[in-house]
């Protein structure tokens, strides 16, 4: 009788788990309207289009009619899109290789060279950028010329500058972001404190995750100004002494002057879910609430936010899910710390 008891007790309190999340879901989604627009990984978008892969293939839909265009590339991860070109990471060969795809033509191309398992693409205008084996390498399209630019990893573009992670170029110090010029060929140390990582570049504006602790917070560089900001938190103590910050590195992007990131934790800094924090105001939005440690991947680019979500940390979820939000479309919601 006793284990019966503990039975129905462990049922009752997955139920009510169950249904806590359903009704944070359900308020999340009525605030934010939230849309699901496919099942997949790894989201980008860029104008009206997302792109995301299954593993198998990738699709590419069209915000404007919702139409969901796929073709089949086997071994696809980690895609990106500007304008008219999708890059992803593709091993449907076996061996490691970027593939260029051209929309419009619907033709595809292969980069082949210093492309090992771990390479994830960036695209912006005719470049393409990427890492092998702590190198970083930049391709012009336009003249098919390919470079090696500097020791490190998980580089990102912007126009004429790109930023990777690096713990060895710098002889002054062990870990670094570093910004390279395309035109002039020099680079800079944008940041070696803590243990910066995972960069991306918009503008004059360069954000990182520092994972110093936990999961770690987001800090941005301005390169107009030279100063250096925390847009989240490090990991700090609250008024009643519990631990707080440091959740909020698992995934950032930039666009303009919108920052969007995913929250692992509930505490003093904020609800766990996809944020968006306002470059010109400080100040961060909670747009869609998830329980803690649900891993998401949010990305922006003008109003439209979307990302995915794993359903190893979502009970209830049949599906690894992409889903869409729209600022053009939806009410102020709640800002938060």
């Amino acid at each position: 009788m006793k284990n019966k008891g503990k039975l129905c007790s462990i049922t009752l309190a997955s139920a009510f788990l169950v249904f806590v999340f359903l009704i944070l879901i359900s308020a999340a989604a009525s605030a934010a309207q939230v849309t699901k627009i496919g099942t997949g990984y790894d989201p980008a978008v860029y104008g009206n289009e997302v792109v995301w892969t299954n593993g198998v293939v990738i699709h590419l839909y069209n915000l404007t009619d919702g139409t969901d265009t796929t073709f089949s590339s086997s071994g696809a991860s980690s895609p990106d899109i500007y304008d008219n070109k999708l890059v992803w990471h593709d091993e449907s060969s076996g061996t490691p290789r970027l593939a260029v795809y051209d929309i419009p033509t619907s033709t595809k191309s292969y980069i082949t060279q210093n492309v090992d398992q771990y390479s994830k693409p960036a695209i912006y205008g005719d470049r393409i950028v990427w890492s092998a084996n702590d190198s970083v390498y930049l391709m012009n399209m336009s003249t098919s010329t390919q470079t090696k630019i500097g020791n490190g990893s998980n580089p990102d573009i912007y126009d004429t500058k790109v930023v990777y992670y690096s713990y060895s170029e710098d002889p002054e110090v062990d870990i670094t972001i570093r910004m390279y010029d395309i035109n002039t060929k020099e680079k800079i140390t944008v940041n070696s404190y803590g243990d910066p990582n995972i960069p991306h570049i918009w503008g004059t504006k360069v954000i990182w995750a520092d994972v110093y602790n936990h999961q770690g917070y987001i800090a941005m560089y301005d390169t107009s100004t030279n100063e250096t900001i925390e847009v989240t938190h490090q990991l700090d103590t609250d008024p009643d002494g519990n631990e707080y910050g440091a959740s909020t590195g698992t995934h950032i992007a930039i666009q303009n002057d919108k920052i969007v990131y995913n929250k692992v934790v509930d505490d003093y800094e904020g609800k766990p879910g996809v944020y968006v924090y306002n470059i010109t105001t400080g100040q961060s939005t909670l747009i869609y609430g998830y329980l803690e440690d649900v891993y998401t991947t949010p990305e922006i680019y003008n109003n439209t936010v979307v990302w995915g979500i794993d359903k190893n940390y979502v009970d209830g979820s049949e599906s690894n899910d992409i889903y869409l939000y729209n600022f053009s479309e939806q009410p102020e919601n709640l800002t938060v710390r």
